[in-house]
């Protein structure tokens, strides 16, 4: 139950992001990236989280790249 919830509490920020210009998103996904990685001690909180931040990073570079190779 506590992972339904924080998806819907994810993707609500993820919708706020978007809202922003590319390069203050990827800031605030590497943020977001960084923040799951420093897992408790040695173990990582989320795994399946961190590949999908790092994808979403991805995808906010193809739209960067895109937007530099139209001008």
């Amino acid at each position: 139950m506590a992972d339904k919830k924080t998806d819907k509490k994810a993707a609500k920020e993820a919708k706020v992001v978007s809202n922003l210009p590319l390069d203050e998103q990827l800031k605030a996904k590497q943020e977001e990236l960084l923040i799951a990685r420093q897992g408790l001690g040695t173990t990582l909180q989320n795994p399946h989280r961190i590949k999908a931040i790092k994808k979403e990073i991805a995808r906010i570079y193809t739209q960067i790249n895109a937007t530099k190779g139209d001008k």
